[in-house]
């Protein structure tokens, strides 16, 4: 397990470094993983945050692929969370 950790820190480290030489092409893509990683450590109100900024993110750099893949797992959050209403506005 520490090993999968270790993998997923230096991958998020590169990524990170990608977002800081393209905001563009990878600034949604850091706020969904971050969106992820908080709904993971039931950090709720972060995960709310970042998988706004990832979906306003890419609606901002027209990834409309990217932006239905944020939409999609921001619904899966709140159907989590027990939150139909706010579910299905995704």
């Amino acid at each position: 397990e520490q090993n999968w950790y270790q993998r997923g820190s230096q991958s998020k480290s590169a990524l990170r470094r990608w977002v800081d030489s393209s905001q563009w092409t990878f600034q949604n893509k850091w706020y969904l993983l971050e969106a992820e990683e908080s709904f993971c450590n039931n950090d709720f109100e972060a995960a709310r945050s970042f998988y706004t900024k990832a979906i306003t993110s890419a609606q901002h750099h027209k990834f409309v692929h990217e932006e239905a893949l944020a939409h999609e797992l921001s619904a899966y959050f709140y159907l989590e969370l027990g939150e139909r209403e706010q579910s299905i506005e995704h």
